[in-house]
């Protein structure tokens, strides 16, 4: 290599590190949001995995792998990200307007519902690019054939480059990318898919959007686990529901150093992500309450919205086996939303102005609710600090009195930035927002096309150092230090570059020197294999086009069948459609005809029932004057027989009860008769009524005879139809 082409990599490397954007940390944060069997996750390809728990941050450089009988599920808002056994998938860039991922091998299934995410999206494989062009559900599968990515598209449609050229892909479709070759099918669905529509089903009954936007990570567990309800105060407030009476925000869960923000919550309550990263807590009616504020807009990110309290001149008494011993101890409370959040992290101001649009300048908290406190040696270490388990104070109001503010400090160790190589405590980006690394010189590629290390490659970390911005201010003297410090180290971090640039030159050129003598090696072999290949191929593409001529006359015949299967059912249904409704007119008129003669008869049996009463009244006032002209006459006669002896008196007396006899025996006479009409007109109303009754079941059984006589035609139209397709 010339010493001008040194010099050229040399003054590209330093200006690249130069000129590297400052970019703020990112205000879309995912989270693991199921984990089913071996399920780990890194910070960055070559560190070492840990399990991935539950409400576990996911961000750039994060990797997750799943095992053979592993599944997860990661949710960046409303996006739902599955990864079946076997899998493993990088996030390259996660910010707050692109998500970029690449599988490396494995199953992936994408649910997007928001339209807005779909700018910044795409999934890589090592065959091609994957993109959404509109809200939909889709599966890629890497690498599960050799060289091969299948993309199926459920729902939507999808824009996929690879194998050299590049398809718009519908719903229902399936493309195979191979290196050089593009082959289209019908996607299949399996297990895989089920379990994922069966996760999405759920966020069709979601109620948690009207109070919060779905691009809130985590929104989708708020319903089933709590209640919503409207406060005069605070706004909408959330109030989960199966929590202890003593139950107090931030102290079920964990806490672990995720650079570039520090100290990160993990909750354990599978609903405890977003109350845990947006909005504040506030103790209402006796009862924790979350309250995610008015105005949410686009959501900003947090790793603990909490107020840190204690520090080394804070010392408590804690429970030694058995002894107590005072130590330093470190608090923390949920902060109020009067309360102003101070980051210990590099944040935009729009987004701190997001966190404190609610905070009032002269609020002054009485007493820190919720106030949990460990040791203080819980945060020294690196690993990560489960609160249940840790050794608790103890506290009395003495001690809960003039608590010093102060948070946490990072755990001990050389502690790298992943977002800050450069070492100057903030992240470093390029304009597109990608984190720009230098490889180690120890760091070599995967062996495997597939993108899996090899059995003896194992993987290598580096752990991040953050800067703090909390820290107090030094004096004059301390600052001057530390700048002729930074300046030693800015001239041996560039000695190093050059350095760094050296070896990699070196390092270049043997394996240039190498990939070139295997290049020919391979381009001689592929020569051979060409014209193998091209022999083949011929032959292929003669069956595959034939093949296709026939499958493509296959395809026409029956969908031409299919549509003239389709007319002749519509034609059948409108004609069923018309006879129905002169059937139903003609049972129309027949009932209307029935009504009026049922009208007609009621109106004779009223006038008939108006003489029977006009003949009962005149006979009622014939018999009146027939008594009362009786009454007259015996009258006289009683006159005449008081005259008469007392024989006589007797015998007008018999003759009188006689003919009073008589007059009874005729009144029961005409009773009975008028009875007997009535009984006649009622049996002929009642023999009218059972005739139209037989006239309308007449009526609906030959109705019911020409419905069986139709749908026996279609039956027999039905099979003509299928004899004649199998014979075609």
């Amino acid at each position: 290599m010339t010493i001008p082409f040194r010099k050229t990599v040399m003054l590209l490397a330093f200006s690249a590190i130069s000129t590297l954007a400052l970019a703020d940390t990112p205000a879309r944060v995912g989270r693991i949001a199921l984990s089913q069997g071996p399920v780990n996750i890194s910070s960055e390809v070559g560190e070492e995995a840990t399990a991935a728990l539950l409400n576990w941050p996911v961000t750039t450089s994060n990797q997750i792998v799943t095992q053979r009988n592993g599944r997860t599920e990661i949710r960046i808002g409303s996006t739902s990200v599955r990864l079946d056994g076997d899998s493993s998938l990088d996030v390259i860039e996660l910010d707050d307007d692109k998500l970029r991922l690449h599988l490396h091998y494995g199953s992936l299934n994408l649910r997007v519902r928001n339209a807005e995410v779909l700018r910044g999206l795409d999934i890589s494989t090592p065959q091609g690019l994957v993109r959404l062009r509109d809200v939909g559900r889709l599966r890629i599968d890497a690498e599960r054939v050799r060289d091969t990515t299948n993309v199926s598209v459920f729902e939507g449609t999808a824009q996929v480059d690879g194998g050299g050229s590049s398809l718009s892909v519908r719903a229902g479709k399936r493309v195979d990318v191979h290196e050089d070759d593009v082959r289209t099918a019908l996607a299949v669905r399996d297990s895989f898919d089920d379990w994922s529509l069966q996760r999405d089903a759920r966020d069709e009954r979601i109620t948690s959007d009207r109070y919060v936007t779905t691009e809130m990570t985590g929104y989708e567990e708020l319903d089933q686990h709590g209640v919503w309800r409207d406060d005069s105060d605070y706004g909408p407030l959330w109030t989960p529901r199966t929590v202890a009476a003593d139950w107090v925000p931030y102290r079920d869960g964990r806490w672990t150093y995720l650079a570039p923000w520090g100290w990160t919550w993990v909750d354990n309550a599978p609903w405890g992500y977003a109350p845990s990263h947006y909005g504040r807590w506030v103790m209402v009616r006796q009862r924790w309450s979350w309250a995610p504020g008015r105005n949410i807009g686009r959501p900003v990110w947090a790793p603990a919205l909490v107020g840190w309290v204690g520090g080394s001149n804070w010392n408590l008494a804690f429970n030694d086996n058995g002894a107590r011993r005072n130590a330093p101890a470190q608090g923390w409370y949920p902060l109020n939303p009067g309360e102003s959040y101070v980051p210990g992290y590099h944040l935009p101001p729009e987004h701190l102005r997001h966190h404190n649009r609610h905070a009032r300048p002269d609020y002054r908290p009485g007493r820190h609710d919720g106030l949990t406190v460990v040791g203080l040696n819980q945060f020294v270490g690196r690993g990560q600090i489960v609160v249940p388990r840790a050794p608790r104070p103890v506290l009395t109001p003495l001690a809960t009195q003039n608590i010093p503010f102060g948070a946490p400090p990072r755990p001990q160790g050389n502690w790298r930035n992943r977002f800050d190589r450069d070492g100057d405590g903030r992240p470093d980006r390029n304009a597109i927002g990608r984190v720009i690394t230098a490889p180690s010189n120890d760091a070599q590629p995967f062996s495997r096309r597939d993108g899996r290390p090899g059995d003896n490659e194992r993987f290598v970390r580096t752990p991040p150092q953050v800067l703090t911005t909390n820290e107090p201010q030094r004096s004059l003297a301390e600052k001057d230090r530390r700048q002729r410090e930074a300046e030693i180290e800015r001239r041996e971090r560039d000695q190093a570059n050059e350095r760094r640039v050296r070896e990699l030159e070196t390092d270049n050129r043997r394996a240039a020197d190498g990939q070139q003598r295997q290049r020919e090696a391979e381009l001689a072999g592929r020569r051979r294999e060409a014209e193998a290949d091209r022999q083949r191929g011929a032959e292929g593409e003669r069956l595959r086009t034939i093949e296709s001529a026939r499958q493509q006359r296959e395809a026409e015949a029956q969908l031409q069948g299919q549509r003239d299967a389709s007319n002749r059912q519509q034609a059948e249904r409108q004609q069923r459609e018309a006879n129905n409704r002169q059937l139903a007119d003609r049972l129309q008129r027949d009932a209307d005809q029935e009504r009026l003669r049922q009208l007609e008869r009621q109106q004779q049996a009223e006038r008939q029932q108006q003489a029977e009463r006009q003949q009962r009244d005149g006979e009622n006032a014939r018999r009146q004057q027939a008594e009362r002209q009786q009454h007259d006459a015996e009258n006289a006669r009683r006159q005449q027989a008081e005259r008469q002896s007392r024989d006589a008196e007797n015998e007008r007396r018999q003759q009188a009860e006689r003919q009073q006899r008589d007059a009874q025996q005729r009144d029961a006479q005409q009773r009975e008769a008028a009875q007997a009409q009535a009984r006649q007109a009622q049996q002929a109303q009642q023999a009218q009524q059972s005739q139209a009754q037989q006239s309308q079941q007449q009526l609906q059984k030959q109705a019911e005879e020409a419905d069986k006589r139709e749908r026996a035609r279609e039956q027999r139209q039905d099979r003509r139809d299928n004899v004649q397709q199998q014979i075609r």
